[in-house]
């Protein structure tokens, strides 16, 4: 058609053009992925009737929708702002291949899809009528109608070729059993999902060499995405067949406005991270952390030799957190000045308690610790300390782990003074422990977790945070382990601190006497009192 001699010839085909794409000259928008796609239309918004979200509707995608609808990698995230259209992206990606006019997607349909939001709430409000907005209407053989609780989670759409695909809604509130005993071709996950339910989802893609789009506001900060698939994809380790990942912010966006952008701002003046990762879909340190850390002051670089020499000047101390998945012990010093230095750390998971106490004993011989190491202990099952003690006895440890005291396990008296001590400075970690190290992030009997490399009480810090408030309840003051994969390393932390800073407290000196002070009359003046209480009177009786 671009290459028409005649322009009658060219006006004539762009005609039939119109025609077959809009249903006819004037263009009612009969189906809006042909006006998506029109290099001859550039509009952004445009006036769509049969539009299920707003009247206005893209009129083309920005340059980071197209980057991500051709993406060829199997799993594809964006982690991209508020307003920036990530929610338009997923589901014109599910439409297409529906349709089977996917640019990548190369599946003849028939084809089944999953659409999933985090609830039944949000798939009826936002997937589903984003979903009906971009199937041409006529193309629509059934689908539960949005915003009005229905029960039903298919849509049927005729394909171009005849053929009926299937996009199926769910739900990450049913629970990972709900993702199972199907053969899918895709799965959109709008906005991230626990990860039991990505590792039930994972089977359901063999068959077909399925693919997931995933399109999220990093608002929950370090999570197991990060960890599992961002940091890798970040560090240049995985395979870009494999993992696609793709930043956009408002300004990526055409549609919004300047002021829209300076109402955004407004709004999260007093909330830096939340306005990165709202503004421009970055990853950050999650709002409500309950340990005021700060990387840039709060890090130090020792050598072994100088976390040596720290131990020798004769404060050094430990806590340790038991249990059978995660058992995590720290090691601190002081020095002359008062200041706590972290010196190494240790994070155990599925291990004998025989190993355990061999790690510590060599970790703790490492430094030069003392045979009389104050090592304080907290266990759910009381046996666990005996057990470790009975095990450094068989080892030939001098090393003996004492129970914390109730005082020192309070919590929220120890987030205040860990916060405390960090905001002055005298609670400094050592950067680097547990380099070279993996852990498994979220190990369980249900899930084989993440590999995670580096520093455990690092991480636990970075994610240590206050539960969502309730609406209508008082925000609790006590932070939740679950949002740090129990916070085993930061218990040990807390009961070492905690402990020795109650152990170090000295006792106050007796009040120093009175200048007018007449010791010699203050004791006979009260032999005389109880001589006279003893005769019943109650009064000093004189001598006559």
């Amino acid at each position: 058609m671009a290459l028409g001699l005649w322009p009658e010839s060219r006006s004539a085909l762009e005609a039939i053009w119109r025609e077959v794409v809009y249903g006819g000259p004037e263009g009612d928008g009969v189906d809006p992925l042909a006006r998506l796609f029109d290099p001859h239309f550039t509009d952004v918004l445009w006036e769509y009737e049969h539009s299920r979200t707003e009247p206005l509707i893209p009129g083309n995608l920005h340059a980071k929708q197209v980057e991500i609808l051709h993406a060829p990698a199997r799993h594809r995230f964006a982690f991209w702002g508020n307003q920036v259209g990530k929610s338009t992206v997923g589901a014109i990606d599910l439409v297409l291949t529906a349709l089977g006019r996917h640019p990548v997607n190369r599946w003849t349909p028939p084809t089944t899809q999953w659409a999933s939001a985090l609830t039944w709430e949000l798939w009826e409000n936002i997937l589903l009528p984003e979903l009906l907005t971009w199937i041409p209407p006529d193309r629509i053989l059934d689908a539960p109608e949005p915003y009005t609780h229905s029960t039903k989670r298919h849509i049927l759409v005729r394909a171009d070729n005849g053929r009926v695909s299937r996009i199926t809604g769910k739900a990450a509130e049913q629970g990972a059993a709900k993702y199972q005993s199907a053969r899918v071709h895709q799965v959109w996950l709008d906005e991230e999902h626990p990860e039991r339910v990505w590792n039930e989802m994972q089977p359901r893609l063999l068959r077909h060499g399925g693919r997931t789009i995933n399109t999220m506001t990093p608002l929950k900060g370090l999570t197991w995405v990060y960890h599992r698939y961002y940091t890798p994809w970040k560090q240049g380790q995985t395979d870009p067949g494999d993992v696609y990942v793709s930043h956009a912010g408002l300004r990526d966006n055409p549609s919004i406005t300047a002021e829209a952008l300076a109402a955004l701002r407004e709004d999260f003046k007093h909330s830096p991270n939340q306005l990165l990762s709202r503004e421009e879909g970055r990853f950050v340190r999650p709002e409500g952390l309950a340990l005021r850390f700060d990387p840039e002051t709060g890090y130090e670089t020792t050598t072994d030799d100088e976390c040596r020499a720290l131990v020798a000047l004769g404060q050094p101390f430990a806590g340790l957190d038991f249990g059978d998945w995660r058992f995590a012990f720290t090691l601190w010093a002081v020095d002359r000045e008062g200041q706590v230095h972290q010196i190494d750390e240790h994070f155990s998971q599925r291990e004998e308690s025989e190993t355990r106490a061999r790690a510590i004993h060599a970790l703790c011989k490492k430094y030069g610790c003392p045979d009389r190491l104050r090592i304080w202990g907290d266990a759910a099952n009381p046996s666990d300390i005996r057990e470790l003690n009975a095990n450094f006895r068989r080892i030939e440890s001098p090393f003996v782990v004492v129970p914390v005291d109730m005082d020192s396990k309070e919590r929220v008296t120890s987030v205040t003074r860990l916060n405390d001590l960090f905001g002055r400075g005298a609670l400094r970690l050592r950067r680097g422990t547990m380099q070279g190290k993996v852990w498994r992030l979220g190990w369980s009997a249900a899930a084989s977790g993440v590999p995670v490399e580096g520093s455990r009480l690092t991480w636990e810090i970075d994610n240590w945070r206050y539960p969502e408030p309730t609406e209508g309840k008082a925000q609790k003051q006590d932070p939740s382990d679950d949002t740090a994969d129990g916070a085993d390393a930061i218990a040990a932390m807390r009961y070492a601190i905690m402990s020795w800073w109650k152990a170090a407290q000295p006792e106050p000196p007796p009040p120093l006497p009175s200048a007018n002070y007449d010791k010699a009359g203050t004791e006979l003046l009260t032999k005389l009192g109880k001589l006279g209480l003893r005769q019943g009177t109650g009064k000093i009786r004189r001598q006559v």
